[in-house]
């Protein structure tokens, strides 16, 4: 292992990373899903609200899988956010076509897409950390 690789973190942490964040990601749109249909079923939703529910579901499935990423990717932590929304997606949309509907220019692939993306996002600009510059001239005090 070199010196800075600890640092950067390797390829293998990245995929190892980005895979859990996926399935963290899918299992949690399931949950989100199964939660709608027993409200649909319930009488406290309309079954009009389906696609906002796929949309919460897409949304709050990348967010908690890009969050998994970027605690396990020590670097880059927006990219891994980006990487997990897209690679859901990218799962999602080979489930739909496996089961004869799988059009991305779709409204509903349109949405699945910009929810699974905004999700990954968000989850990758939580991470980071802002912290001020110092002036290169500046010494930490040593207490």
């Amino acid at each position: 292992m070199r010196k800075d690789e600890g640092k950067r973190g390797s390829p293998a942490q990245m995929v190892l990373g980005v895979a859990l964040g996926t399935a963290i990601a899918v299992v949690v749109e399931l949950l989100v899903l199964l939660l709608g249909a027993v409200a649909i079923s319930g009488g406290v939703m309309r079954e009009d609200s389906q696609l906002q529910l796929v949309a919460l579901g897409c949304v709050l499935g990348s967010l908690v899988g890009g969050l998994v990423c970027a605690s396990r990717w020590p670097v880059r932590k927006l990219l891994g956010g980006l990487a997990v929304g897209a690679t859901y997606d990218v799962l999602l949309w080979l489930v739909s076509l496996a089961r004869g509907g799988g059009r991305v220019s779709d409204v509903r692939g349109v949405v699945v897409l910009v929810c699974c993306l905004c999700g990954g996002t968000l989850a990758g600009l939580l991470c980071l950390k802002f912290s001020q510059k110092r002036p290169s001239g500046a010494r930490r005090s040593r207490v």
